[in-house]
């Protein structure tokens, strides 16, 4: 089922509404995403491979969750219903930072959030998610022996991620 997301400019105000798969498919054609980071105590990063069945980099390692905001849906409540959606559970989450993304494909602003998980239930969403798992820094590296551009971007990201985490 196709659904409707906000149509944004490059300032990210709202211009307009968009189908996702016209999204997904113009560059030109600019919405709004968000991505979820979760750690435990020992600054291990909980990742999830990409269903094999999912058109975008099926059995990619990815970040905890992500996904689209709907139209008129507030950002923050988009990160914790695709958290409790894929992981079956939901923590606080933190503001970390907006990106905007240019693709070939598709162009979007992505609002990355962090979490810390305390031992709760994963019940990740079989459709969409091959496994999970909690990795250390250096086990992280070895899940992309191939890469493009996008994975080198999406590995440095979360190694910057890292370090704030080391620092504070």
């Amino acid at each position: 089922m196709d659904e409707l997301l906000d149509l944004v400019n490059e300032n990210d105000e709202v211009v307009g509404e968009v189908l996702k798969s016209k999204a997904n498919s113009d560059p030109k054609l600019i919405h709004r995403e968000v991505v979820v980071y979760i750690f435990d105590e020992k600054l291990r990063f909980l990742v999830q491979q990409r269903s094999w069945n999912k058109k975008v980099y099926p059995g990619i390692w990815a970040e905890s969750a992500a996904g689209h905001v709907g139209k008129g849906e507030d950002i923050e409540v988009a990160a914790h219903r695709e958290l409790q959606e894929e992981m079956g559970f939901d923590v606080p989450l933190k503001f970390i930072q907006k990106r905007l993304n240019k693709f070939e494909n598709e162009t979007h602003f992505s609002y990355c959030y962090l979490g810390k998980y305390t031992g709760e239930k994963i019940s990740f969403q079989k459709e969409e998610i091959e496994q999970v798992k909690f990795v250390t820094e250096e086990e992280f590296s070895a899940l992309y022996p191939e890469r493009d551009k996008v994975i080198d971007e999406a590995i440095s990201w979360i190694k910057e991620i890292w370090k704030r985490m080391r620092s504070s």
